[in-house]
């Protein structure tokens, strides 16, 4: 599968290109007809790409017979007709014209299944509900959603148990450490942002490193050098929006869990943030604290992918498909 964001061009260097598609192009929803699906379809609709985006809803059946060595795989399963029940109750919020289309699969784990279903359909966003557990309003990733933040080869978005907000986004919120997600995960938001008329704020923490008599008054002249030259960074990154899009920036000192969660809180009705940076120099906020951003959050957040090297991965056949254009 190519690594490459359908949402922003990146550069051999990392940094994230001028252009960008208002939204994504091939959406996964993981949809089983419940509460949490009709969550992720309502969020699906707002993060697609008007002109030409298209959802697929990913039925998946999870099989508990082991596979062993040798066995071939089993093929995703034929669309059945409660395939076609669910095609018809989800016809409903979706407006006219949208392309939809039910694929149904059988794998060891919903997550699996979600992630071999969007490799096959070369998916930019899977959508996947909370948790049956989580509380009212709230983002939870246990199990399904979680598991998809690791092993998913595109974005993951996951809205709050009950949210069905319709319509533009209004404020977009950015986690942003830097990182090649960062970037891509900023014009990502700008092309949003432009396409909705929506305010943007973006979010830089810098660990707090202690006062001088601590660490001595070369490390605190390096963290003051190292302040100024990220303020303006955003400041670049601010000027470089699209017309129409006025980011605010913010540069805080501390944990960017807590600082990002209480910026954003009440305030955004999306975050983007990026997801699944390997190695020790980057751990410390792509992954553990990505994540921690998602979990318990009260507004949808959109979570990119790791930067990969690019790599064509043969589609696997899908047997059935019902497919329809609403309306």
């Amino acid at each position: 599968m190519s690594s490459e964001h359908p949402c922003i061009a990146v550069g051999h260097d990392g940094s994230a290109g001028a252009k960008a598609a208002a939204g994504f192009s091939r959406i996964v929803v993981a949809y089983d007809g419940s509460d949490r699906a009709e969550d992720a379809l309502a969020l699906a609709l707002r993060l697609r790409e008007p002109h030409a985006g298209t959802l697929t809803l990913g039925c998946v059946r999870v099989s508990r017979v082991p596979w062993r060595f040798g066995e071939p795989v089993a093929a995703p399963l034929a669309v059945a007709d409660d395939a076609e029940t669910m095609l018809t109750e989800a016809r409903h919020p979706v407006p006219p014209g949208i392309p939809v289309r039910v694929r149904e699969a059988l794998s060891a784990s919903a997550a699996r299944g979600l992630t071999e279903l969007a490799e096959a359909e070369r998916a930019d966003l899977v959508v996947v509900g909370s948790s049956t557990h989580a509380l009212p309003g709230r983002v939870s990733t246990e199990r399904t959603a979680g598991r998809l933040l690791h092993g998913a080869p595109c974005a993951v978005a996951v809205p709050p148990a009950g949210a069905r907000d319709a319509g533009p986004f209004r404020h977009i919120g950015v986690a942003f450490d830097g990182s090649p997600e960062s970037h891509a995960g900023l014009e990502t938001a700008y092309a949003l942002a432009a396409r909705d008329g929506a305010a943007v704020t973006i979010v830089r923490v810098l660990p707090v490193v202690g006062t001088a008599e601590l660490i001595g008054p070369d490390a605190e002249r390096d963290h003051r050098r190292r302040h100024i030259a990220v303020q303006h960074e955003l400041e670049a990154l601010a000027l470089a929006a699209p017309p129409g899009v006025n980011p605010r920036t913010l540069l805080l000192h501390g944990d960017p869990h807590d600082l990002i969660g209480e910026t954003c809180g009440g305030v955004v009705d999306l975050l983007v943030t990026g997801s699944r940076g390997y190695g020790p120099l980057r751990s410390a906020f792509i992954g553990s604290v990505s994540e921690a951003l998602m979990e318990g959050a009260p507004h949808p957040v959109l979570m990119l992918p790791r930067a990969a090297a690019s790599a064509d991965v043969p589609a696997p056949a899908w047997r059935s498909t019902a497919a329809y254009a609403a309306g």
